[in-house]
């Protein structure tokens, strides 16, 4: 078994989760201080003679529940998979470091870290006492990753966003565009109008404000455009001009307003799935959109 220390705020709750694909324990130093880490099933089927793949696939998977987690707050799991150790089956601890790098590998264990036998994860599932069933948001959104690709591509690009702000408008128009294929509105303008009109209800009025916050608020002429979002830019420099119609200069968009709209885009597709799929959705996450503009700073945490 392969285990990756993390650090938070909040390892102690998470401890209390339970997910077939993840799990965070907690061993004790030997002046009693705690240490958590987090394994996975996920990790099980990679020898110890291969650290390296482990780091990578450990990445992804702390990448997508850091993408979880940033749905609804600032807080995520730090880690460092260099310090990866594996635990045999006499519970010794064997610390590997992790050497060098390997780019193709690295893609491979990002495009699919959920690779443990579907027989395995129901065997292995720990059944809850009375007392204990309780539905958690962050266990039904990494389920849901597990068994559906865009939701699990969504939630990486979403972490990925946020460890640098040049990913920012990139990673977000990629999210908006992978949500509307889900969801079927990757057509015409004219049939796009009446499957929006026909699902609305359904996705809720958050939702929806979310996405017209995107489809009406300029975002994505400001995206696109080199002359208006510069480094920024989804696209590279051309001759596409960030004016409205009368040729004046257009403000550019509030990085904080983009930030709190695709969380909340993110949050309630999700929940519309799975409502549709298990009867129930969790309550909206209600933001505070902040007077002073996000730094630099504020993206820059180790996810």
């Amino acid at each position: 078994m392969w285990a990756i220390p993390i650090e938070s705020s909040f390892t102690g709750s998470l401890a209390s989760k339970m997910s077939e694909h993840f799990e965070v324990f907690k061993e004790y130093t030997m002046s009693e201080s705690e240490l958590f880490y987090l394994s996975s099933l996920h990790l099980d089927n990679i020898s110890i003679e291969e650290p390296l793949r482990a780091s990578y696939r450990a990445k992804a998977l702390l990448r997508i529940l850091n993408g979880i987690l940033l749905l609804t707050d600032n807080y995520v799991l730090a880690f460092d998979v260099e310090k990866i150790s594996f635990i045999n089956h006499k519970g010794e601890w064997i610390n590997r470091h992790v050497y060098g790098s390997d780019r193709d590998l690295e893609y491979k264990e990002l495009e699919n870290p959920f690779q443990a036998e579907a027989s395995k994860l129901v065997k292995y599932k720990r059944i809850p006492e009375d007392h204990e069933k309780k539905r958690d948001y962050i266990v039904d959104f990494f389920d849901y990753a597990y068994k559906n690709e865009l939701i699990k591509e969504v939630l990486i690009l979403f972490s990925l966003s946020k460890i640098d702000t040049l990913f920012i408008l990139i990673n977000t128009y990629k999210i908006i565009e992978t949500i509307e294929h889900d969801l079927e509105w990757d057509v015409k303008q004219k049939v796009k109008k009446k499957r929006v009109a026909s699902l609305s209800a359904s996705l809720g009025e958050t939702f929806m404000n979310a996405y017209n916050y995107f489809e009406n608020g300029g975002f994505g002429h400001y995206s696109n455009s080199n002359h208006g979002s510069r480094l920024f830019a989804r696209h590279g420099a051309n001759r596409n001009l960030y004016e409205d119609e009368e040729g004046n200069p257009l403000p550019p968009i509030s990085f904080e307003e983009i930030d709190n709209n695709i969380r909340t885009l993110i949050y309630e597709w999700i929940n519309y799935k799975l409502m549709t799929e298990k009867g129930y959705r969790y309550p909206s996450v209600k933001r505070e959109i902040r007077e002073e503009q996000m730094k630099d700073e504020d993206y820059n945490f180790d996810l």
